[in-house]
């Protein structure tokens, strides 16, 4: 048989061989260690889940959990008719319909509590780790030694948290599932040449398009798989075998870019969101140095996992020129040249670090999305390379392999410790931001959530402190306007309590303006401003979805306001649907007296009478009208 093209050099590893049907084959790393694949699996469950264990009993946050959970009607109220249309929504500036199905039968199951989200975000998790040994156990030839130390650290470490304990992060979970299949499905196709299998890769690899649009970066991974297994790489025959999934890739890819951008696909996806993540704000080089100086952050907190926070906020302009970000570029290059040279030298080196590279430079912020120059939860895929490197490297160069187990058995309790004390900083909205506030205490963003968190809880003072900084920072969010709005209302300043709801619904989506106007009618309301209180609940009860809470409130103002019709009205649907019905009569008396209908009004008050004769509004009333009751 002739020699194949990319048969192994001497001094690659590891070593190949061309089976009978003429398929590249690696020969196994020699093991040197005994360690079954089934006492692997239980050893990384148990791992796994004494890591995030702690995040079982969180609540949400109202960090885009809002609109994946707790806020959205879909969700919420898991009926067939929601289910299909979670398939034409946009949700927090991401069209990720799958994930959102997965969400939707949680709640359908087991409820809209907390705990069974995170349990099922863990369980998944879990499901990924046994992915990722079974994958490096195809990549080194079914080394479980090396297989089991890659899946352990990627499985229980401190990064991850937020891809994991963070409701919204389903979609983070759920894309790795079908991206780390797809890679397997891939590897069995490379094995046995079989086109089912690249079709089963393809399927995999759109259900995790569908799941989050990081995802649009495995056909890269995919060539490095080829790489590795000694079917080139930059090859026209590897390009073109991928040209379905870089078709896919595109498409997926322009749709995340149009809706990260605040579009809706000309009308056809149900916008959730009112903002855009896209941002223009920064230099072409400023986005060059904040993105490397990203993708070194990665690389140290990989091996270093401290400071962590679900913020990181990008610095003030007058630091744009501080040594690790003009330097950060240089660095990078550096590591990013270095691994070209490893390219035929060390295949563990370009793999693991091309892998990394590959499956984070989308979100390394030369494209500026969002108001954070990096964010843990973009580690969860791209780690795998660099673990693997790691790990890979150092079976080769520590003979002892007992050593090697032990060692990681040794490290792997600091690890899981610290990922078990990240969780808990997601117990509430609360938590998460006091935890950011301790390592940016000057971000806008982390002040409008602590002043939000504040308001819900009651503590009027810390919204002010909080949610005054975050508006002198430029923050003009619907919600922190509505919490500011509240605070003052609470204090008894009603002008500027109005100021802030009027401000509350000009930057509210649509699906959220219900809130305001309902906030700022109680505040006309309580000022004397009975008709534009009216009007305020009108909007209210057009826009949300429960009409009826709003009407008792409007029957009040519009009796205040004189507009006795309106009134008699509201009152009478009150009566009539059962609301308030004691109450309803009384003031539906109110109103028919003051049209001129005395008749009518004792009739009112003597069926209050009647259904409660203790009623004593009811019967000063009667009394008022010459009547005894």
């Amino acid at each position: 048989m002739a020699k194949n093209k990319y048969t192994t050099k001497q001094n690659q590893t590891p070593h190949t061989s061309i089976n009978s049907r003429g398929v590249v084959q690696q020969a196994p790393l020699k093991e040197g260690f005994s360690l079954s694949p089934t006492t692997a699996y239980i050893i990384l469950g148990i791992a796994v889940l004494l890591a995030f264990v702690g995040g079982f009993s969180n609540g949400f946050v109202n960090w885009d959990d809002q609109m994946y959970a707790t806020e959205n009607t879909m969700i919420q109220k898991p009926t067939f008719a929601n289910l299909i249309r979670l398939l034409t929504v946009e949700c927090a500036l991401n069209y990720h319909p799958l994930t959102l199905v997965t969400l939707w039968f949680n709640s359908a199951l087991f409820g809209q509590g907390s705990t069974s989200f995170i349990v099922t975000n863990t369980v998944i998790h879990i499901i990924n780790t046994f992915l990722v040994f079974r994958f490096t156990q195809q990549l080194s030839r079914n080394n479980t030694l090396v297989s089991f130390l890659v899946a352990l650290f990627w499985g229980i470490h401190p990064m991850h948290v937020e891809s994991v304990t963070w409701i919204s992060e389903r979609k983070d979970v759920l894309y790795t599932m079908f991206f780390f299949l797809a890679c397997i499905q891939y590897v069995k196709y490379l094995e046995k040449n079989e086109r089912k299998l690249l079709i089963y890769c393809f399927i995999l690899f759109i259900l995790s398009c569908l799941s989050k649009a990081m995802a649009v970066v495995l056909p890269l991974v995919l060539m490095l798989i080829d790489y590795w297994f000694d079917k080139g790489f930059l090859t026209v025959k590897n390009i073109t075998q991928k040209i379905p999934f870089f078709i896919v890739a595109l498409l997926f890819g322009a749709l995340a870019v149009h809706v990260q951008g605040g579009g809706n696909l000309g009308g056809k996806l149900e916008k959730m969101t009112l903002d855009v993540a896209l941002s223009d704000a920064l230099t072409l080089g400023d986005r060059i140095k904040f993105g490397f100086y990203g993708f070194l952050v990665y690389i140290f907190k990989l091996f270093i996992p401290i400071r962590q926070h679900n913020f990181y906020a990008y610095p003030s302009p007058d630091k744009y020129g501080a040594i690790q970000y003009v330097t950060a570029p240089i660095w990078a290059l550096i590591i990013l040249g270095g691994t070209v040279f490893f390219y035929r030298r060390k295949k563990e080196v370009f793999f693991g670090i091309m892998f990394f590279f590959f499956t984070i430079v989308l979100v390394l912020q030369f494209l500026s999305v969002g108001g954070a120059i990096l964010a843990e939860r973009y580690t969860y895929i791209p780690y795998f390379g660099i673990i693997f490197l790691v790990f890979y490297g150092l079976y080769q160069k520590i003979s002892s392999k007992k050593l090697l187990f032990y060692g990681g058995l040794l490290l792997a309790p600091v690890f899981i410790y610290l990922t078990y004390k990240q969780t808990l900083t997601y117990k509430d909205t609360g938590t998460l931001f006091s935890n950011s506030y301790k390592y940016e205490p000057e971000s806008p963003v982390v002040n409008e959530n602590l002043a939000n968190h504040f308001g819900r809880s009651g503590e009027i003072d810390q919204v002010i402190r909080y949610g005054e900084y975050a508006v002198s920072k430029g923050v003009q969010s619907y919600a922190l306007m509505g919490a500011l709005a509240n605070a003052y209302y609470l204090k008894g300043n009603m002008p500027k309590a109005l100021e802030l709801y009027q401000k509350s619904i000009d930057n509210s989506p649509e699906h959220r303006k219900f809130v305001a106007y309902y906030n700022r009618g109680i505040a006309n309301r309580d000022a004397g401003n009975y008709a534009q209180s009216a009007a305020d609940f009108t909007k209210a009860m057009e826009l949300g979805q429960n009409r009826n809470t709003y009407l008792p409130f409007r029957a009040f103002a519009n009796l205040k306001a004189n507009k006795f019709q309106e009134a008699y009205d509201d009152y009478s649907t009150m009566i009539n649907l059962g609301i308030a019905v004691d109450t309803a009569y009384n003031d539906r008396a109110v109103a028919r007296y003051s049209m001129g209908d005395k008749q009518g009004a004792i009739k009112d008050l003597k069926e209050v009478m009647k259904r409660n004769p203790n009623y004593k509004d009811a019967r000063e009333n009667l009394i008022k009208l010459g009547v005894q009751p």
